[in-house]
């Protein structure tokens, strides 16, 4: 099969593929998130759609094929379109072809069908008439340019570059040519201004009328005067949608740039001028009128703070170009406008393209070190991914959707860094969940200097961090349980992550356990008792009279029951050991609970066991401990032991009934 023909993007085109790109993209997301017919679905596939028309009207039919795991148009390389290409090789599809006749029902049948290719999308796209866009059925091979077009590309591109070589302000415009473009700019100002107060009384609607009439005879009079002005006048006359007839767009430059030197930005909100005034900003850059892009800019973010109709014009034209990215003043600007919209809007719509437009301009502003907007932002999509605080039904879903499924992993680690030297990594729990399955890997990849920093940053995430330990100790080895120590450690226990330590403490080797008992015993939180139930069955003496020393020492609430039921089975299955009771009579006395009375005063009295004799040592360690429980059945054993034969006990007695007994013991009688 002979390859397809494929004409090369022409130059005056390729600036405008990025755009279609980023467009093409959106679409796709919105189409895969939203129901087809909501209505920012249908404004970002009427956007989508107008793109096409334009680069067809010069490239006929339009080939977007897979070349080296890359995607192209034609021969215009689309690096945003990840997403697109994973599309294409889940279908095993090639590539389509775009020819300029596809409608807009056609472009959106087909984005059903290529983001969810079920029976049902596929059947519909069926029934529609897909002449105009369709699959590839051979390879994509660029044409060579005739001479003809040769010529006409490289006249095209002199006229470029001298115009991109001669600023606008080293051709003197003439006065009266000046006066008129100002006297016009200020009418449009005027027009727009009438047209936002439009229902403030009866009588304005008349007004505007009358003065639609007055604008459209001075453009009348103005195309007359010169025939640089007649293109002027045709973009004000040409229907929004329809392509402009050559040098319409380019021809309102001066007008947009009088206007917006006037301080004049209410032009900016005529909904005409989408994708003029991204035309504007890329020409002023390029000609070093960084005054005019920070003016415009500037207006365009305060439109966020607007009507509707502003918010939304204003979004359309900040997302449509953006040559503005590199001024940190500008992205500050538009991200904090942005943030005051996020958390104010009630419109699924708008609240999903002013997230779209941040969150394209987080890296921008984390790379310009304009971190406080993007903490800002961070705060707010945690505030709103809570449901009972959404400010409409979809906000949290969609807020979760973009924190969850639209950070990569490269994004989430600037953002930790971004959140880190603020000091408020912990401010957000959301964050930490998606960062510690990645920092922990860096962990784990990372040098022993490397190590020590990074402890302090998984410090400030701690909570998700146990989570994601809960998970790895589940399957891992004992050598990395032997590297989680340190970060054990830093970070702390929870019950989750106890529990699942304490299979360690049974199964792992005689130096794990020791090292996991000394890790308890350093930490010190009372809820690593849960891991200490298997240490207690031990069949090391030393690590069973560890595990019943810490479990008084941690103050574990349950601990007195499980002491006592592993004295019991521990009786059961291995000879009695003296050390082990002392220590038992030692954690009981810790914790302090009445149900170790009649264990302790059997010890005391010698019938806790089948023993004769416990040693004095063991015994005066049981009667500290009954002097610790403020019960008077404690108080009677006590009282008793007065009589001891021992003389080192009596006095061990009188000694505590001196110190402890007299007044907190009278007070619980009374």
């Amino acid at each position: 099969m002979d390859p397809l023909q494929a004409m090369t993007i022409p130059e005056s085109k390729k600036k405008f593929m990025s755009q279609l790109a980023h467009d093409f993209r959106a679409a796709i997301s919105y189409v895969s998130f939203y129901p087809i017919n909501s209505s920012f679905v249908t404004q970002a596939i009427q956007k989508l759609h107008k793109d096409f028309q334009k680069v067809l009207h010069s490239v006929n039919p339009l080939y977007i094929h897979v070349q080296d795991d890359k995607l192209y148009a034609n021969d215009y390389l689309l690096s945003p379109l990840d997403d697109l290409l994973s599309l294409f090789k889940d279908q095993d599809l090639q590539g389509v072809e775009i020819t300029k006749d596809i409608t807009l029902t056609e472009l959106t049948a087909w984005l059903q069908v290529i983001t969810f290719p079920f029976e049902e999308n596929k059947e519909k796209f069926q029934h529609q008439d897909k002449t105009n866009i369709r699959p590839l059925t051979g390879t994509v091979q660029m044409q060579e340019p005739s001479k003809a077009e040769t010529m006409s590309l490289r006249i095209a591109d002199s006229a470029a570059t001298l115009m991109q070589s001669t600023p606008v302000s080293e051709e003197p415009m003439d006065r009266n040519r000046h006066a008129l473009l100002s006297f016009v700019a200020e009418a449009w100002q005027f027009s727009q201004l009438q047209r936002k107060t439009l229902g403030s009384s009866p009588e304005m609607t008349h007004l505007l009328e009358t003065f639609d009439q007055m604008f459209n005879r001075l453009l009348e009079r103005m195309e007359r005067s010169s025939p640089d002005f007649s293109n002027i006048s045709t973009w004000f006359k040409n229907p929004t949608g329809d392509f402009m007839a050559e040098g319409a767009t380019s021809s309102m430059y001066s007008l947009l740039e009088i206007a917006m030197e006037n301080g004049w930005p209410s032009v900016l909100f005529d909904p005409a001028t989408e994708g003029l005034v991204s035309d504007c900003l890329a020409y002023w850059v390029e000609r070093g009128r960084q005054d005019l892009v920070e003016k415009t800019v500037f207006s365009l973010a305060d439109g966020l703070r607007g009507n509707p109709l502003e918010r939304q014009l204003a979004l359309t034209h900040l997302m449509d170009a953006r040559p503005w990215v590199k001024n940190a003043k500008v992205v500050e600007k538009v991200l904090d406008q942005l943030n005051f919209l996020i958390a104010s809007e009630v419109y699924p719509g708008t609240y999903q393209s002013a997230l779209l437009l941040a969150w394209d301009l987080v890296e921008a502003a984390m790379d310009l070190k304009k971190e406080q907007p993007v903490l800002t932002l961070l705060a707010t999509l945690h505030f709103q991914a809570d449901e009972d605080i959404a400010s409409f039904p979809e906000c949290s879903s969609i807020a979760r959707h973009w924190l969850y499924e639209r950070s990569t992993p490269e994004l989430i680690r600037r953002l930790v860094d971004c959140a880190h030297h603020a000091g408020k990594l912990n401010h957000f729990p959301l964050l930490g969940e998606m960062a510690a399955p990645l920092l922990l890997e860096d962990y784990f990849g990372s040098t022993p200097a490397q190590k020590l920093e990074a402890l302090n940053l998984l410090y400030e995430i701690r909570e998700s961090v146990r989570s994601v330990l809960v998970e790895m100790l589940a399957s891992v080895e004992e050598e990395k349980v032997w590297q989680l120590l340190p970060l054990l450690d830093r970070c702390g226990l929870d019950a989750p992550l106890a529990l699942q330590l304490s299979s360690w403490v049974g199964k792992g080797t005689p130096q794990l356990k020791q090292a996991l008992l000394d890790l308890f015993d350093k930490i010190h939180q009372s809820v690593g008792g849960l891991a200490l139930r298997p240490a207690l069955l031990d069949g090391s003496t030393a690590i069973a009279v560890k595990a019943a020393g810490l479990m008084g020492q941690l103050q574990f609430p349950g601990g007195t029951a499980i002491l006592l039921k592993a004295v019991q089975m521990r009786a059961e299955r291995f000879p009695e050991n003296e050390d082990w009771i002392t220590a038992v009579c030692f954690s009981l006395g810790e914790l302090g609970q009445k149900e170790a009375i009649d264990f302790l005063g059997q010890v005391v009295t010698k019938k806790a066991s089948k023993k004769s004799v416990y040693s004095s040592h063991t015994r005066l360690q049981a009667l500290k401990a009954l002097a610790k429980i403020h019960r008077p059945e404690a108080m009677r054993f006590l009282q008793d032991a007065r009589k001891e034969e021992n003389a080192e006990l009596r006095e061990a007695v009188e000694k505590l009934l001196q110190e402890k007994i007299p007044e907190k013991f009278t007070n619980e009688k009374n």
